[in-house]
């Protein structure tokens, strides 16, 4: 791994963590001021309310996304060729980021146009906004369930290929396979919910905190590994 690999991939790690777990706050603070769909004027009032705390949250969320480009590449570099691993993993982060960046696109394009069209709307045209926003949210959710996965799963090869190859310490493989488990349970509470067997909303709110504060800390040590020279084996 050249020094320059060394450098983008730390500075990738690091970004994707901070602006990441930025994001979610700023936005879990900023979604926790949305009313309930069943009124659609109080639910679009409540948008643009919170809309200038869901934007900076968007921006945060997509400047995380496209560190994950950079970022699969520098861990290919570090982790090598000698198996499909790293090559599988800089793929899935690749995906992931494009991904994920569609899905900040479509979300913040969809809460702004309801916060800049919705005002002063009549019940009749509220209705036809709310028939079209229901499809932009369709559109989202797929695309963060896309993001999950393809995350889940880079994180997965990257932490198989440092277990069985070298190249970042064990440590960091094990706590990037325990984050591939909360990534995965993300997935399957997700599924459950679309069947109408969802998790209560306390127990979905601890495994997001969760999840998110480990990939906050996985990103963090990632990042220092990155920039430092590998072990030598003995």
């Amino acid at each position: 791994m050249t020094p320059g690999w060394a450098r983008t991939g730390r500075l990738a790690a690091w970004i994707y963590g901070g602006a990441a777990l930025a994001g979610g706050v700023l936005a879990a603070v900023g979604s926790s001021g949305l009313v309930s769909t069943a009124d659609l004027a109080a639910h679009y009032a409540s948008v643009r309310r919170v809309w200038w705390e869901l934007y900076p949250a968007f921006q945060l969320l997509l400047v995380a996304f496209a560190a994950l480009l950079p970022l699969g590449l520098a861990l290919r570099a570090r982790l090598g060729a000698g198996s499909p691993r790293p090559d599988l993993a800089a793929a899935a982060f690749l995906a992931a980021g494009v991904v994920g960046i569609l899905w900040m696109l479509f979300q913040v394009g969809s809460a702004q146009a309801i916060a800049r069209d919705s005002a002063g709307m009549d019940a009749a045209a509220l209705k036809v906004l709310g028939e079209d926003a229901s499809i932009w949210s369709g559109v989202i959710n797929w695309l963060q369930r896309g993001f999950i996965l393809l995350a889940g799963l880079g994180t997965y090869w990257a932490s198989r290929c440092a277990l069985q190859g070298g190249g970042l310490s064990r440590g960091l493989a094990w706590l990037g396979l325990l984050l591939t488990a909360f990534y995965w349970l993300g997935l399957v509470s997700l599924a459950a919910r679309d069947l109408g067997f969802g998790l209560p909303d306390a127990v979905g709110s601890l495994l997001v905190l969760a999840g998110s504060l480990l990939a906050f800390g996985w990103a963090l040590w990632l990042g220092y590994e990155l920039g430092r020279a590998p072990a030598q084996p003995t």
